[in-house]
């Protein structure tokens, strides 16, 4: 059985940049497409439905095996009936644009994208509209910090790494705790453990230790060096001063800020996965 990509749609650029991403994922994947619109006040309904038919043709062409289909519904709040859909039919992936017609700027993703990440119970790849789709992707950050979920993302970052096989994978060990000896030596075991398992597996990768006031804006600050493609995190992750009270929870951060695609991962997810 195919598994199944969801893609959310609001018709603005970052949605279809979105779609266009997930055509290349089914292709790598063996997955068909849902596209899901939930109903607004601002799109007539039937425009909506001659658009959506017209993406299942033109996007149709481009998949080599998969299908692609759409769903619509209605609901008050946007972000509460996509996570109900999401949590109901339990797709292989979610996908889509974070500077969507909720956003807020360029920079911000807005609410119902942040929500509809953070409540998913599925992991969720967002994508701004400006995602270069000429450069492979070669540079998947893998963040890893002191907490005890921190390498539960592992096993969806080695998924996309064989999706691409140019890819590398790019250990990013976060010292948040410059005082605290065993914070520190637990980041530096967990990384080893990390090196360990792709190692045994033949994957690509290298390994980094960076001190960090504010692990958003360190991994940022990496991800500019490198010409990162992707960054893969958890929901939950460090909590230190900076990010608490000036710049928000980590997730939030990372996703209003990155302007890489952001794999955002729930600890609740990964009960199929372990290291």
């Amino acid at each position: 059985m195919n598994r199944e990509i969801l893609v959310c749609i609001d018709f603005s650029n970052a949605s279809i940049t979105a779609l266009r991403l997930a055509v290349d994922v089914a292709n790598r994947t063996n997955s068909d497409i849902k596209m899901i619109w939930v109903e607004t006040i601002e799109k007539d309904k039937q425009e909506a439905e001659a658009i959506l038919n017209d993406f299942c043709t033109s996007f149709g062409k481009a998949l080599k095996q998969g299908s692609i289909s759409y769903e619509i519904t209605k609901g008050k709040r946007v972000h509460s009936v996509l996570v109900k859909y999401i949590n109901q039919t339990k797709p292989y992936l979610v996908m889509l644009g974070t500077n969507g017609n909720s956003g807020f700027d360029e920079r911000f993703a807005g609410a119902n994208t942040f929500k509809t990440i953070n409540d998913s119970s599925v992991p969720v790849l967002s994508i701004r509209e400006n995602f270069d789709f000429s450069k492979p992707l070669e540079n998947i950050i893998l963040p890893i910090d002191s907490t005890e979920e921190t390498r539960q993302k592992v096993p969806w970052t080695v998924d996309f790494a064989r999706m691409f096989p140019g890819a590398t994978i790019r250990i990013l060990g976060l010292l948040s705790h410059k005082n605290n000896k065993p914070l520190t030596d637990l980041v530096y075991k967990y990384v080893e453990n990390v090196s360990d398992f792709l190692s045994k597996r033949g994957l690509r990768f290298t390994a980094e230790m960076r001190e960090s006031d504010n692990v958003t804006l360190t991994t940022l600050d990496y991800a500019k060096q490198i010409n990162a493609d992707m960054i893969v995190i958890m929901t939950e992750q460090e909590k230190t001063l900076s990010n608490l009270f000036f710049l928000g929870p980590y997730a939030q951060q990372m996703i209003n800020l990155s302007p890489y695609p952001v794999l955002t991962i729930s600890p609740r997810q990964t009960g199929a996965y372990s290291m």
